[in-house]
């Protein structure tokens, strides 16, 4: 993808972000793995449930940008290893919220510190410059599509 003129699917921006998506999952999940023993998945729900948390199964979807079945899925996967509980929200009893135990509050202090560091190295071949530009870019390009809905 380094020729300046690209003629196939990799002109477009969408099937750009698809390849840099795909290896930056690859790359933090291979991680998340190898150092905490959890897949990319549960690593979102520990995370978007201690940064927002707690959450319903949609919001969780919605805020670990997974579908429901694998939101679902990874809280029930972090549920039987007690990094997650269930509890009924006080403003909706037919509402179930998953938040973290004290365990899954552990387990976040070490999930942030490894998405920052990936998060530095995936974006070090960018000057400060250039990681502000790039920054900016996307926060207008997402506004927009957000601004379609």
């Amino acid at each position: 993808m380094k020729d300046s003129v690209k003629a196939g699917l990799e002109q477009f921006l969408t099937y750009r972000l698809h390849v840099l998506t795909k290896l930056a999952e690859r790359g933090i999940g291979e991680r998340y793995q190898a150092k905490l023993g959890v897949t990319l998945p549960e690593a979102r729900v520990i995370a978007s449930v201690g940064s927002f948390g707690p959450f319903s199964i949609m919001e969780l979807a919605r805020h670990a940008n997974l579908d429901k079945s694998q939101a679902s899925r990874a809280a029930e996967a972090l549920i039987r290893q007690g990094l997650v509980q269930r509890q009924p929200s006080a403003d909706d009893g037919r509402v179930v919220l998953v938040s973290l135990t004290p365990e899954g509050r552990a387990l976040y202090r070490k999930v942030m510190p490894i998405a920052r560091r990936w998060n530095g190295d995936m974006f070090a071949c960018l000057d400060d410059d250039e990681k502000a530009a790039f920054g900016t870019a996307l926060d207008k390009v997402i506004d927009a599509m957000l601004a379609r809905e």
